[in-house]
């Protein structure tokens, strides 16, 4: 596959929107600028998910900075400002030699930013206060736009097909770990990416869970209202072996 082969998956006009709201949004909430590191916030702000961070100043252009991988965040993402950078610690000095202000006020996603990390950045950030700014980035992505809601529309029919799939699927004695490798395999020949993001650190779900009897009554260490024993007790979430 050649680095031609990845596309973008957000329009411009759509990204751009996003990012003009929230600059709106740090306006009013009097902060100076934000630093996006969040996975699913990095990605609906920039249409990409590399590794990087995202500065978004209360005015003037956002500054999408990529440690890895840089030619492809290029491709995919359509905003204007992309740099390479190797480390958080270059960020300041990235910003000053492009001549953006330093911040005061500093928003960051604090109900999931690590405590490590927080520290790091403060200690990078040494003049700037920062400040929680998860509210608001969750209150803006809350509103749909029509692009989303198209979006939203497709994965529902694509769930529907996939539910029709299960009665042709199901036979008596069968484990939960058989069914839902065959259910896995025909959503992802579906486009199913394979993972489901959410919003605490780290946190992702493995397609989803498929459970049986009482095994839908199996609580695990997931933010989620359903568990299930797993595979073992390494994996702790989803099917296990139950027939």
């Amino acid at each position: 596959m050649t680095m031609a082969s990845y596309t973008r998956g957000v329009p411009e006009d759509e990204l751009k929107q996003r990012l003009d709201t929230f600059q709106s949004v740090l306006g009013n909430a009097g902060m100076d600028a934000a630093i996006i590191v969040q996975k699913s916030d990095f990605f609906y702000f920039t249409g990409t998910a590399q590794q990087g961070w995202l500065y978004v100043p209360r005015e003037g252009q956002p500054l999408l900075m990529i440690f890895k991988e840089f030619d492809r965040a290029k491709i995919e993402s359509p905003l204007e400002r992309i740099v390479s950078i190797v480390s958080i610690k270059k960020i300041p000095g990235l910003l000053d030699k492009l001549g953006y202000p330093r911040p005061k006020t500093l928003g960051m996603e604090l109900d999931v930013l690590p405590a490590n990390l927080f520290f790091q950045y403060n200690s990078i950030f040494e003049t700037a206060e920062i400040k929680d700014v998860s509210m608001e980035i969750r209150m803006l992505r809350a509103v749909k736009s029509a692009h989303e809601i198209q979006i939203i529309r497709r994965a529902a029919g694509l769930s529907d097909k996939l539910a029709a799939k299960v009665p042709e699927l199901l036979e008596v004695g069968k484990t939960e770990l058989t069914l839902a490798g065959e259910i896995e395999a025909y959503a992802r020949s579906m486009g199913h990416q394979g993972i489901v993001r959410m919003r605490l650190w780290g946190s992702e779900l493995f397609y989803g869970h498929l459970l049986s009897g009482a095994a839908g009554a199996v609580p695990s260490y997931l933010s989620s209202p359903t568990g299930g024993s797993g595979p073992s007790p390494a994996t702790g979430q989803g099917a296990g072996g139950r027939p």
